[in-house]
C-alpha cells in the first residue's frame, strides 16, 4: 500500500517512467554466438596456460575435496583461512613424517633387494633351458630359435633393471645439469600447487556464486538441481571408495607381513593406495609383491600367502566391502566404467585412470537430465 501510494503521487508521467523494459527473448542465433563466445575464451585460457593447466586443475580438485573441512572449522568459529594454514600444516607434517620414516628404510631394503636379484636371475637362467627341452620333449614341438635366444638373454635384461642407486642419481643429476631452464620450471610449477590451493579454497564461496551468477536465470534451478546431485554423488562415492582403500591397505599389509617379504609394510599401504586406480591399481600392486616375493624366495609358500592376500582382499572388496561402504552411489554399469576407464586412459593417461569415474558419473546425470526433459518436449510427446 505505501508503495501504491508513493508511485500514484508521482502522476502518470512517474508511471510510465517505472514500467518494466521488456527485454528480447534470446533465439537460437543468439544462443549459439554467446556458445561460441565462451568456448574460445575457454580455448584461449587454456593455450596461455599450457603447462598451468594441469597444476589449475589438481589444485582446483584439491579445494573442492577439502572445502567441506574447511567449512566445518570455519562453522565452529575459525577463520577461513586460519582453517585452511592448519589443515595444510597438518597435512604436510604428516607427509614429511612418514616419509622421514619410511624413505631410509625403504631405500636400504630396495639395495637388498637388489643384491638379492642376480642370485635369483641366475637360477632363472640354469631353469630355463631345461624348461624349454622339457616342453619340446613332451608335445613334440621345436621352440623357435628367437624364443631360446630370449630366454637366454632374459636374465641379464631383468639384470638391468634391478635397483642400482648409483647410477640413477647420477643420470638425475645430469639431465638436472642440462635441463637449465625447463628444470627450474617444472620446480616452480610443482611449488605453485600449494600457492594455487590455498587462493581457491580462500575464495572458494566466491568462486562458485560468481559461477552460479553467470548462469542463465531462466536455467538457474535446473542446473543448481544437477550440480547438487552431482556434488552428492561424488561426495559419497569418494569417501567410500577412501574407506575402502584404506581397509584393503591394512589387510594387504598385515598379509604381505605373514608372507615374509621385504617393503611388506610400503607395498601394502601402496597396493591399498592403488585401489582407487579401479581395476588396474590392484594388478600392479598383487604383480609388484608377487615379483618381490619370486626375487627374495622364489616359488615357494611365500609367493602363495601373497597371491592369497591378493586374492582375500579382493574377495571381500568385492562381495562385502564396496556394495556395503560404496553401493551404487556412482550409478553407472559396470562395461561403461570399463569403457570410460580404457578411453580416459587413452586420452590421458595415469590422469585419465584417475578422474574418469568422477566425471563419467557427472556425465551420467546431466544425460540424465537432458533424457527426462527430451521425454517431457512436444517432440517425444507428440
Amino acid at each position: 500500500m505505501i508503495r501504491r501510494g508513493a508511485h500514484s503521487s508521482a502522476g502518470t508521467n512517474g508511471l510510465a517512467s517505472r514500467r518494466p523494459v521488456s527485454l528480447p527473448q534470446a533465439g537460437w542465433g543468439s544462443r549459439l554466438r554467446w556458445g561460441l563466445a565462451f568456448v574460445g575464451i575457454v580455448a584461449v585460457l587454456v593455450y596461455l596456460t599450457g603447462s598451468l593447466l594441469s597444476v589449475v586443475i589438481a589444485s582446483a580438485v584439491i579445494a573442492y575435496l577439502v572445502d567441506p573441512l574447511v567449512s566445518r572449522l570455519q562453522a565452529r568459529g575459525y577463520s577461513r583461512e586460519g582453517a585452511i594454514v592448519a589443515i595444510g600444516f597438518l597435512a604436510s607434517s604428516t607427509v614429511l613424517i612418514a616419509v622421514g620414516i619410511v624413505l631410509p628404510g625403504l631405500a636400504r631394503k630396495i639395495g637388498e633387494v637388489g643384491a638379492e636379484v642376480s642370485p635369483y636371475l641366475t637360477g632363472v637362467s640354469g631353469r630355463v633351458g631345461p624348461l624349454l627341452d622339457e616342453v619340446e620333449t613332451r608335445f613334440g614341438v621345436v621352440l623357435p630359435t628367437n624364443l631360446r635366444a630370449f630366454a637366454g638373454e632374459l636374465p641379464g635384461y631383468l639384470q638391468k633393471l634391478s635397483p642400482d642407486a648409483r647410477t640413477s642419481i647420477q643420470e638425475w643429476l645430469g639431465r638436472l645439469a642440462g635441463g637449465g631452464l625447463d628444470v627450474v620450471l617444472s620446480v616452480l610449477t610443482v611449488t605453485l600447487l600449494p600457492v594455487f590451493t590455498f587462493y581457491l579454497l580462500r575464495d572458494w564461496p566466491h568462486i562458485v556464486a560468481w559461477v552460479d551468477d553467470l548462469i542463465p536465470v531462466k536455467h538457474r534451478p535446473i542446473v543448481r538441481s544437477i550440480a547438487t546431485e552431482i556434488d552428492g554423488r561424488i561426495g559419497s562415492w569418494l569417501k567410500g571408495q577412501l574407506l575402502v582403500a584404506a581397509i584393503l591397505a591394512g589387510l594387504y599389509t598385515v598379509g604381505l607381513l605373514v608372507s615374509g617379504i621385504d617393503l611388506a609394510v610400503t607395498m601394502g599401504l601402496l597396493s591399498g593406495v592403488l585401489f582407487l586406480l579401479p581395476y588396474i591399481g590392484p594388478m600392479i600392486g598383487a604383480g609388484l609383491s608377487v615379483g618381490l616375493a619370486l626375487i627374495q624366495f622364489g616359488f615357494d609358500w611365500h609367493v602363495m600367502v601373497v597371491a592369497a592376500t591378493f586374492g582375500l582382499g579382493q574377495l571381500l572388496e568385492n562381495t562385502f566391502l564396496t556394495p556395503m561402504l560404496v553401493g551404487d552411489r556412482v550409478g553407472l554399469h559396470p562395461m561403461v566404467v570399463m569403457v570410460a576407464l580404457i578411453v580416459a586412459g587413452n586420452v590421458l593417461g595415469l590422469w585419465g585412470l584417475v578422474v574418469a569415474l568422477p566425471v563419467t558419473a557427472a556425465l551420467a546425470v546431466v544425460a540424465a537430465h537432458v533424457l527426462l526433459t527430451y521425454r517431457q518436449s512436444r517432440t517425444y510427446l507428440g
